[in-house]
């Protein structure tokens, strides 16, 4: 798969183990709806794709870029989360 964006597209594997050898019984994506998928080749996005995300690009007026930023909003029934969180 390409790093396609900050949700890397995962697989999900069904393995038999029953046997001496486990065999791959079906291999599939567990992210986004395959249905509404278009494709194009690989080599449209390859050198345009980022693994890491610089936080300085994002100006996305709701973006918690800090611990500090980081804040609980409650309107009536409605919560707002702004939090940051780390991925080893």
């Amino acid at each position: 798969y390409l790093p396609v964006g900050p949700e890397l597209p995962q697989a999900a594997q069904l393995l038999d183990i029953s046997g001496e050898k486990m065999k791959l019984l079906l291999d599939f994506p567990t992210v986004g709806e395959p249905h509404y998928a278009q494709g194009i080749p690989a080599d449209l996005v390859r050198d345009r794709t980022l693994k890491i995300y610089k936080l300085e690009d994002n100006d996305h007026a709701q973006a918690t870029k800090t611990e500090k930023d980081a804040k609980v909003v409650r309107e009536g029934k409605t919560v707002h989360v702004y939090m940051t969180a780390i991925r080893s």
